[in-house]
Order: structure tokens, then sequence, then C-alpha cells
């Protein structure tokens, strides 16, 4: 599956060309972006559940270069760090996504290989943080036995994992996402899912003590 179609089957979003911008709209970029975001501001670009539940993908309007020629097209919730695109790599197709964390700071770290990756990595994160109908969350540290039941029974997702956060998947029909500390202690989990019978599942199959609980909320 590509990119699109992952992010599609996990959220369950139809085919719509209503979730995109129209090249006019895109017109607001001033250039052309490299392929894989171009693609993606014109499939699922306006959709505000996957790109605006946590982490937000900017408008054209919205995006812009920093004093140091990153491309920055994507901001963190609270507006405490924001990724882009270096200024020599947007010939590239697929190119990698860098962070800073550090408002009006200089420092960039390498954050995902490839635009792909890193819009499916925020789209999970997204997901698991409330875009996705069902999730929970617990901040407590996962048991040794949690994660080994985890890691032999999901998988993961090689191409997006970080070295701070594990990412697992049941073919893209829901996910299991977990923090990494220093130590490599899975210091934190978050799942997501659009149906409510795997969501069940989840909650029955892990043995975490969840702070929080989407379906509570009602």
């Amino acid at each position: 599956m590509t990119t699109i179609q992952q992010i599609r089957r996990l959220y369950q979003l139809p085919e719509v060309p209503e979730q995109g911008y129209t090249s006019e709209e895109m017109a607001a970029f001033g250039f052309t972006l490299p392929a894989a975001l171009r693609n993606y501001y014109r499939t699922l670009g306006k959709n505000d559940i996957v790109n605006r539940s946590h982490n937000q993908l900017l408008t054209p309007e919205q995006s812009g270069f920093s004093d140091d020629r990153y491309f920055v097209f994507y901001e963190e919730n609270q507006v405490v760090a924001y990724w882009g695109i270096k200024e020599s790599d947007l010939l590239a197709d697929n190119p990698p996504v860098y962070g800073n964390y550090h408002p009006g700071g200089t420092e960039w770290f390498m954050d995902a290989p490839t635009v792909d990756s890193f819009l499916l990595l925020m789209a999970i994160y997204n997901g698991t943080l409330g875009g996705l109908t069902y999730n929970a969350n617990s901040f407590d540290t996962v048991s040794p036995e949690v994660r080994s039941y985890i890691e032999n029974n999901w998988e993961e997702v090689k191409g997006i994992t970080l070295q701070s956060q594990r990412i697992f998947t049941d073919n893209f029909e829901e996910v299991i996402s977990v923090s990494v500390d220093e130590q490599g202690q899975w210091s934190g989990i978050f799942i997501g899912t659009q149906q409510d019978e795997r969501f069940e599942a989840l909650l029955e199959r892990l043995d975490i003590d969840w702070d929080y609980i989407s379906t509570e909320d009602e």
C-alpha cells in the first residue's frame, strides 16, 4: 500500500476530491512542491481530522521558509516545534523532513527519511491523540510482558519508527504507538482505530492501566 492508502485505511476515508487542495489553491505555495508532498496536499490536505487533530499540517498560505531556508509545512499543536524540508532538497521527489524544537532556533534534526514516512507518522500520532474515533493512552512504563506480546502479535512499521517512538499495526486497521526513553524502556503507549470491535479487543488483550479511554467520554 502507498502512504495515502495506509492513511485512508486507518481512518476509513472515502476517495473524494474534496479532501485535497486544487491546483489553483496550491499556487499560493509559490513554487512546485516535492512530488510526495504535492500529492498529499492534493488528496488529503484538507482533511482536518487526519491533519489537525493534534499537530497541524499548514495550509498553503500558512507555510513558508524559515530564516535559515527550511520550507516549513507542519507545526506542533502548541507551536513549540515545527517541521520542514531543506531548500536544497526541494527538487527531490520524496526528501527527508527535519524538525526544529526551539522556536526561532537554528538547530534542525532529521525526523523522517522521506516526506511519505513523516506524513504517515503524523497521521498515526494525530490519530492516537484524538483523530481516530477510538483511542486510549497510558503514560506508565509498559511491562516487559506486554512489550513482548505487542512485538510478537503486531507488525512494526519499520519505515517510520524512530529511536524515541515505535509504531505497530495490524494491516493499518489499528495502530499502537509507544514512546521509548533513553534507557530503552517503553514509557508510554497510545492506541487507535476507527472500529469499535477492534478497540474493545485491544483493551482486552493489552494489560494496561489506561489513563484515558475515548469511549469513557460518552
